[in-house]
């Protein structure tokens, strides 16, 4: 953790804090718009928006510990303002779909419409929702394009970390790479993996299926569980414990440490008492 270069802690600790949250967030986005959750639909893809925003805008010398929260139009704005020729500023109609499920609309409209269905508010009920025909598709392709951008532009390929893929970059920005390579993403997304029928064939059954207070039936309790319901031991190890089992294997903070520590206080909001921990570790 502390022995590969400043920039390529910064690219996996932005991307395990930002985009694979985000990454969970759009998966639900998309399962909540096929299933009928509409509230859910614009809460999870403002989350999904933001945290892909604010990744682009840390990776390129942005700190979002003071950002605007869930004022994604703001972020938008803020991002754009980085990226220059990068800007995706309109969507294209994918060629299979049909013209009357398609409206024309700048990416800065669809974003303002996400963040005013999507705000904290439509958690409780009180925010009317519009859906129209194309919101899902607007959002595969604004995903698509933030999550490209979730990298440093100007950072040289190859300079910071072995890239294999783009031996033809090497010595060139990651800018020119997005510019050149229109389907380059930093990192595979990679969806959840599940049977979706495993509570039932349909998804009222997802809520009775293993509901004793609310069962229906002998059926709903019978069905066989899967490991995700009941596990036996199941943990997961998020970046903030790695890094602090990293730096208790050291008897003395280093400079690399030290540096890596304090780019994430100065950059990023955590909770006081990481706070107040990560700096105990700089004085100790």
């Amino acid at each position: 953790m502390f022995d590969t270069s400043l920039n390529h802690f910064k690219s996996v600790a932005t991307h395990d804090f930002f985009v694979l949250p985000a990454d969970q967030n759009y998966f639900l986005a998309r399962f909540t718009r096929i299933y009928g959750f509409a509230g859910e639909f614009w809460w999870q893809s403002l989350q999904a928006i933001e945290k892909y925003l604010k990744a682009g805008l840390l990776l390129n010398g942005v700190s979002v510990k003071q950002s605007r929260g869930h004022e994604i139009f703001a972020l938008w704005e803020e991002h754009s303002s980085i990226l220059g020729e990068l800007v995706v500023t309109s969507f294209v109609k994918p060629a299979l779909l049909h013209d009357e499920l398609w409206r024309p609309q700048t990416v800065g409209d669809f974003i303002h419409d996400v963040e005013t269905q999507g705000q904290p508010d439509s958690r409780y009920g009180r925010v009317s929702h519009r859906e129209q025909m194309d919101d899902l598709f607007k959002l595969d392709q604004l995903v698509f394009e933030l999550r490209r951008r979730t990298i440093g532009l100007d950072w040289i390929v190859g300079l910071d970390w072995p890239e294999n893929e783009l031996e033809e970059y090497k010595g060139r920005t990651y800018r020119d790479v997005i510019l050149e390579k229109p389907d380059y993403q930093v990192r595979p997304i990679i969806p959840p993996k599940a049977t979706l029928n495993v509570g039932g064939d349909d998804i009222t059954d997802l809520f009775h299926s293993w509901n004793f207070a609310f069962s229906r039936g002998p059926e709903d309790l019978s069905r066989k569980p899967t490991a995700n319901l009941i596990p036996m031991l199941s943990f997961t190890n998020f970046s903030l414990f790695l890094l602090f089992q990293a730096l208790n294997s050291q008897t003395i903070i280093g400079k690399p440490a030290e540096e890596r520590i304090r780019w994430l206080l100065d950059n990023i909001k955590f909770p006081k008492s990481v706070v107040a921990e990560l700096k105990r570790r700089l004085k100790d």
